[in-house]
């Protein structure tokens, strides 16, 4: 379980990742996210939902590749010919390491910019960052390659990682596609077995906007296997700010509709 406090000028705020339960938690509002099970989520409260694939990292390796398509089985033995190095930087240190933090946030905006996602930005408020680097919930993996790169960011308790978000620099001038393409794929695989080996039961593809009419990205997570799950989530207040403020917004998402 990942466990975030945020102190808003007005209230305070705990987000929750990969919950098992309800918690304790002297915050006004507490954002639960990622439960895989239904029954665990509160009652009587407004609930969300995504559709994400699983990938069962109890399986055996054999059992989990056989489960990628034809086309991601041979781009990963592609992968392991070509010059690509694949690197996980697991036990980042907020101090030792703030330089790297830096550059992967600034390779991230700029690739933002490069795509022209100018919202995507929000993925990364680097404050938060910091403090799930400090409490080493925080995996990053790099595929490295000719006049190129790839990076994966994960959410991580011990037992569930989630890719949070990816980026490369594929669409710069000079860069090999076809190479690109290969280490990402490789470097998927690299990562499903690292998290194996570390004991993590679970690796999250962190949400598909459709299953039955799946856009290109969905089809990319889709076509490693794994099992299409529903996840939850909702918001708890704990106090009688924190339950007018989740009723305003219940009833500004409705007034949107």
């Amino acid at each position: 379980m990942i466990r975030l406090k945020i102190k808003e000028k007005l209230y305070t705020y705990e987000r929750v990742i990969f919950p098992d339960q309800q918690i304790e938690s002297d915050a006004d509002i507490v954002r639960y996210m990622r439960f895989y099970d239904l029954e665990k989520v509160p009652k009587d409260v407004q609930k969300d939902s995504y559709v994400t694939p699983v990938t069962n990292l109890c399986l055996t390796v054999e059992e989990i590749q056989k489960e990628y398509n034809k086309e991601v089985r041979y781009e990963v033995r592609r992968a392991d010919r070509e010059n690509i190095t694949f690197l996980i930087f697991d036990k980042l240190n907020i101090s030792s390491d703030i330089d790297f933090i830096k550059e992967l946030a600034q390779k991230y905006y700029k690739f933002c910019d490069v795509i022209e996602q100018e919202h995507l930005k929000d993925n990364l408020n680097l404050d938060e960052f910091f403090e799930f680097v400090k409490q080493g919930n925080i995996v990053v993996s790099k595929a490295e390659f000719e006049n190129g790169w790839t990076y994966h960011i994960y959410q991580v308790d011990g037992k569930n990682a989630m890719l949070w978000f990816s980026f490369s620099d594929y669409r710069k001038e000079g860069a090999n596609k076809s190479m690109a393409g290969w280490a990402n794929r490789g470097l998927h695989n690299y990562d499903i077995l690292y998290f194996k080996e570390q004991g993590y039961e679970r690796y999250d593809w962190g949400n598909i906007a459709s299953f039955e009419t799946p856009n290109h990205i969905d089809k990319f997570k889709m076509s490693f296997g794994g099992e299409i799950k529903t996840v939850y989530g909702c918001f708890v207040g704990n106090t009688l700010k924190g339950k007018i403020l989740i009723k305003l917004r219940e009833l500004r998402n409705k007034s949107r509709v």
